[in-house]
């Protein structure tokens, strides 16, 4: 009895090709957003640093504020240039070879896998910058607009305005001072008056014979003392309000200059992807970027 024999056909996939499923390669990624987010640390901190150069306790010594602005955003578009560039090439270059489509389309796919890549990045750079178990990493993000900001407002600390109004106004020249009910009371009036614009004749005219009684001046002495300090009150005021205006419309566009460099670096990241895939579909070597031949 004889038995048949039967061929057994072993088919080795081609070399390169993916299983089916997503085309989303993690481990890529993940690497090129690590290798992004660790090269935005490292150039924030050493941005943090040149910022800290171009500051100073003394007014003198310290660059001008547009200087420092125009400093920053460059610094900050060259980190998320970089940074989002060597990462995405990084995914590009290590995503396995995939033959199932055509060459535009596999563009596409390294594309996406940049896109991926800078908002990995963009994550963990905001997780290590916002985690309070990274205190000097934290530091270190927030870059050389920041450090010079904190320099710019401890250099315009000022006393209270209105304390040195109170004290001019109510500097005595007898023997019993103004009590603190009466200073107190030249507050609300003055206060009320910069509320208003104006301060009222008769809250001024009640306000001079109070002071004249207390400290010992004549009447339109007081009155000067009034006028002079209701007139550098209002200027604080003026000053108050033009440092907000300018608060805000520093805020209005570094919103927007953060939102275009989130763009920029995302644009960048793609394309660096695109680049990695040709390079690596090419197989092009990369030693003439070592000097090696």
């Amino acid at each position: 009895m004889s038995m048949g024999t039967s061929d057994v056909v072993v088919v080795t996939p081609p070399a390169g090709t993916a299983s089916q499923g997503s085309y989303l390669e993690w481990g890529a990624i993940i690497g090129g957003g690590v290798l992004s987010a660790a090269i935005t640390m490292i150039m924030a901190a050493f941005g943090s640093a040149l910022g800290l150069s171009l500051v100073s306790a003394e007014t003198g010594r310290t660059a001008s504020l547009a200087l420092i602005t125009i400093a920053a955003g460059l610094w900050m578009i060259w980190i998320t240039v970089s940074a989002c560039f060597a990462g995405g090439y990084l995914a590009g270059r290590m995503r396995r070879p995939v033959q199932d489509g055509p060459s535009h389309e596999r563009d596409v796919r390294d594309g996406a896998h940049g896109l991926l890549v800078w908002a990995v990045g963009a994550l963990l750079v905001t997780m290590v910058a916002s985690s309070s178990l990274f205190g000097v990493a934290k530091t270190a993000a927030n870059g050389a607009s920041a450090a010079a900001n904190s320099a710019a407002s401890l250099l315009n600390q000022q006393a209270d305005p209105l304390g040195s109004a109170l004290d001019t106004v109510m500097r005595s020249t007898g023997e019993t001072p103004p009590t603190a009910e009466e200073r107190a009371e030249a507050s609300r009036i003055l206060v009320a008056g910069l509320t208003t614009g104006t301060l009222d004749t008769g809250d001024r005219d009640y306000l001079a014979s109070r002071v004249a009684a207390r400290t010992g001046v004549a009447q339109p002495e007081a009155q000067s003392r009034i006028d002079a300090a209701f007139t550098r009150l209002q200027q604080a005021k003026e000053q108050a309000r033009q440092a907000a205006e300018k608060a805000r419309k520093s805020a209005i566009v570094t919103a927007f200059l953060t939102a275009a460099v989130l763009l920029l670096g995302a644009a960048t990241g793609w394309f660096a992807a695109q680049m990695g895939g040709r390079h690596r579909e090419e197989n092009s070597e990369l030693n003439g970027f070592f000097g090696r031949r």
